[in-house]
């Protein structure tokens, strides 16, 4: 089993430069909080001074590459759709997509691929309410489509993640116009809806985003605490007391994000450091926050930066909790003998994520 690939030339300092991939790095927590809450830096991909021109083939309107004032305006029509209250109207639609999900397995399975994709990819497909059709396509498009999250993506998989998005786009067009049409109760119909008006190609990038955002990062959370617990059985006990406080010591210890990067738009400065206007800097999220300490299911909730902060704080964050806390305990209820046979991390600067996760011991 190969360990898991982690960045190269990890520095002992909170915050230094790295020559080699020529950008700070952020690893302390304190500093990394600073670049994602602070005002002066891009989240647009396309204004790194690495950027690959293959960039340029992706659709605009993408919420977590604009910067303000379009940043701004998007997400405050957006946000209605994501607050609390109302993602836990879809808690009950949740726990019945679980138990479906598991109720499928038997004796062997890929928990990563039987579990932990399905459950986010049926949840959007409801969401968007497009339908057995479009569930298959959404699960289909999801592996390049996250392509285009990747810091160090080359030039082919943006291209393979610009046509994926470009399918998505063809297919959610004439819905679109169906819904503008006959609006229903979707999150799709809800857009267009919105006080104010969101252009098509925003809606259309959003429902993009949420698929390649959204999905791949909740079902890497699934993932990753599903084997944590497979390797520490003590502690699931605590997961069934309390699955909210889980998740989010999950979401700490074992989140799906490595790095998140950001160009300075103005001269900054993290913890004495001058960074120049033009320069980049990887975020380093997983060090940041496993430098709070290890994993302790019982431990009270700490501050973590798994969904970011700030202006680009994840607008999916109680959906994705919620999902999480949905789906594990049903994991271990429903196969309490499960034993882990073998797993692989995937090679990624990006995402802490398991390219498998294969059991056995499930009742058939």
């Amino acid at each position: 089993m190969r360990a898991e690939t982690m960045s190269t030339g990890a520095p002992a300092r909170p915050v230094a430069w790295d020559e080699e991939q020529g950008a700070w790095r952020v690893t302390g927590f304190d500093e990394a909080s600073a670049v994602l809450r602070g005002e002066g830096w891009s989240s647009d991909p396309r204004r790194l001074p690495f950027a690959p021109r293959e960039l340029a083939e992706f659709p605009p309107g993408v919420l977590l590459f604009m910067d303000p004032p379009d940043h701004t305006r998007v997400r405050r029509l957006l946000g209605p759709a994501f607050t609390p209250r109302a993602v836990e109207a879809l808690r009950p639609r949740v726990a019945g997509i679980a138990d479906a999900v598991l109720r499928g397995l038997g004796g062997e399975a890929d928990l990563l691929r039987d579990v932990a994709y399905l459950v986010p990819v049926a949840v959007i497909a409801e969401l968007l309410d497009v339908g057995d059709e479009g569930a298959a396509l959404l699960l289909d498009l999801t592996p390049d489509l996250v392509r285009m999250l990747e810091i160090d993506a080359d030039g082919e998989a943006l291209l393979a993640a610009a046509k994926a998005a470009t399918e998505l786009m063809m297919f959610l067009t004439p819905l679109l116009a169906e819904r503008r049409a006959r609006p229903g109760g979707d999150f799709i119909s809800a857009m267009l809806a919105v006080p104010g008006g969101l252009s098509l190609d925003e809606i259309a990038a959003t429902c993009v985003l949420l698929l390649a955002a959204g999905h791949e990062t909740t079902a890497n959370l699934i993932a990753n605490a599903t084997l944590t617990l497979l390797r520490d059985p003590s502690q699931r006990h605590r997961l069934h007391a309390d699955p909210g406080r889980a998740v989010e010591e999950f979401l700490r210890a074992e989140g799906p994000i490595k790095q998140v990067v950001r160009t300075a738009l103005t001269d900054q400065e993290i913890a004495g450091h001058r960074v120049r206007a033009g320069q980049a800097v990887r975020v380093d999220i997983r060090e940041a926050n496993r430098s709070l300490g290890p994993l302790d299911l019982a431990r009270e909730p700490v501050p973590h930066l798994a969904f970011g902060g700030g202006l680009h704080f994840c607008l999916g964050a109680a959906l994705a909790r919620m999902e999480a806390a949905e789906t594990l305990p049903r994991v271990f209820t429903v196969f309490p003998d499960m034993v882990l046979r073998d797993h692989h991390w995937r090679d990624s600067t990006t995402f802490h994520a398991l390219a498998d996760l294969r059991v056995s011991g499930l009742p058939d």
